[in-house]
């Protein structure tokens, strides 16, 4: 069987600025890992590709080749070519009348899917994998993928997360989800809880499709941090700095070291001594390294929390609110404790920082866990049954 691979996927994985585009990289060493061949694909605005992270994807030799496509082609630089190749189109792809938009995005154009389709005529693949339902509709009625065997790599549960929409309709959004994975032969679900609905409603085969991290023994250093927080500036994320600072951070001692990593302060505009910040960070095991404990306030948002597992990875005990365990295979003795109470939440923080029993305890978990559900070796072996792999690793 052919075993080439077209992985699409709209964000650039080799960026360091969100948590959600480390498992595509993984995803994509295990390719190279296996020696599967793989072409990737993205789209230049998600992605904010520009030529020199294009020279620099494809010097990393994580992908046979690379292609950006242009959703939204010729807008700055044509807007008449723009107008009549692609927001007429548009406007009357959405449905026959034109006027009646989908019940969850849909985030393929006209010019987006003949650039897709284009690859598929010039190169025949054995898997096409897809990301996110959003972008499903690249091989919907696709005469071009018939004989590949496709994936759909939902990373979100999109109905949730678009329920706060104006004209949100429940019933109609979860029916085009379902649909959309309907299209695939098979689809990979982050979350053990979205597997588990998807499973009772979609026809696809359902997989989870967990990340993979492996533990990681920090060096014996200092503990410059109590606290290390690391997060995005996504909507999600921003309503939880806000909780945390405004209702658990007042209820910390002041002398507390907490160091906040990431987009996310540009939105904790507020003025706290004891707080370190750092916008961008290269690499995050030094900072793991001079902390103690992480903490992941979590409020909505939907999938496995990339930010709680990594942590757990590094041998760090959590504190998050519920959602910080959504997807995780074990809620209870994984490393992290747990509540969406300011006042609990601060008592966790405070458990963990005078009590070396329980500290020990959570770090003990924290390994097991990554051991037991995320390591590579047991990843690996899901996906070489799905690409039908024999091998070690």
């Amino acid at each position: 069987m052919n075993k080439r691979v077209l992985y699409f996927m709209p964000d650039n994985p080799l960026k360091k600025t969100a948590g959600n585009n480390i498992p595509p990289l993984k995803l994509l060493q295990y390719f190279k890992d296996r020696n599967i061949p793989v072409d990737f694909v993205s789209e230049y605005h998600w992605g904010e590709w520009d030529e020199q992270k294009i020279q620099t994807f494809k010097e990393s030799g994580i992908a046979n080749d690379l292609y950006v496509l242009d959703r939204k082609p010729y807008k700055k630089t044509n807007k008449l070519r723009y107008f009549f190749l692609h927001k007429l189109p548009a406007l009357f792809s959405v449905n026959k009348f034109g006027i009646i938009p989908p019940a969850i995005p849909d985030n393929v154009t006209p010019a987006m899917r003949k650039a897709f389709n284009m690859l598929l005529k010039q190169q025949e693949y054995g898997y096409i994998i897809i990301s996110y339902v959003t972008w499903a509709n690249l091989i919907k009625h696709n005469r071009y993928a018939t004989t590949a065997y496709k994936i759909i790599d939902t990373h979100d549960f999109i109905t949730a997360q678009v329920m706060d929409r104006k004209g949100f309709r429940l019933g109609k959004a979860f029916e085009e989800e379902v649909k959309r994975l309907d299209m695939f032969d098979e689809s990979w679900c982050l979350s053990i809880e979205e597997r588990y609905i998807f499973s009772h409603f979609g026809r696809s085969k359902q997989r989870l499709g967990l990340p993979i991290f492996d533990n990681v023994r920090l060096p014996a250093v200092e503990k410059k941090y109590d606290l290390i927080y690391i997060a995005s500036e996504n909507i999600h994320n921003r309503r939880a700095a806000a909780w945390f600072f405004e209702k658990v951070y007042p209820l910390l001692p002041s002398h507390l070291r907490i160091c906040l990593i990431g987009r996310i302060n540009h939105s904790v505009t507020g003025q706290y001594s004891n707080v370190d910040r750092v916008l961008f960070a290269e690499t995050l095991e030094q900072y793991y390294a001079q902390s103690k404990v992480a903490i992941c306030p979590m409020l909505s948002g939907t999938g496995i929390k990339i930010k709680t597992i990594e942590a757990l990875s590094f041998g760090l005990p959590v504190v998050c609110n519920t959602k910080g365990i959504d997807g995780m295979p074990d809620k209870s003795r994984n490393g992290c404790l747990v509540s969406d109470e300011p006042e609990t939440f601060a008592a966790h923080i405070m458990q963990l920082l005078t009590d070396q029993h329980i500290y020990n305890q959570q770090q003990q978990w924290a390994r097991e866990t990554i051991s037991m559900f995320f390591a590579t070796s047991q990843r690996y072996n899901t996906l070489d049954q799905v690409f039908g792999v024999k091998g070690e690793h």
